[in-house]
């Protein structure tokens, strides 16, 4: 068992466009530490390892504690997902 976690704790929130081609931007160039869906749904992301991966069927009001570098629009059916930093 890992004895070195990190935990993060948002201290930056931005509302998410899911796009195809534009990564997330926001706190000084890091990647968020997680994910809040608003309204549920299916969720694409790229996580920060560059693997491409859909959630499917996120419950509505969902922290998901995931790095990504993007929400992608094509697969995604969920909304009001907001990044934490």
């Amino acid at each position: 068992m890992p004895t070195n976690n990190i935990v993060r704790q948002g201290f930056k929130a931005i509302d998410v466009t899911p796009s195809d081609s534009t990564d997330i931007t926001g706190a000084d160039a890091n990647n968020p530490a997680a994910l809040y869906v608003g309204n549920g749904g299916d969720v694409e992301v790229i996580t920060l390892n560059g693997d491409t991966v859909v959630f499917h069927n996120v419950p509505t009001g969902t922290f998901m504690p995931i790095q990504v570098t993007r929400v992608k629009a094509a697969n995604t059916t969920a909304s009001d997902i907001v990044a934490l930093f």
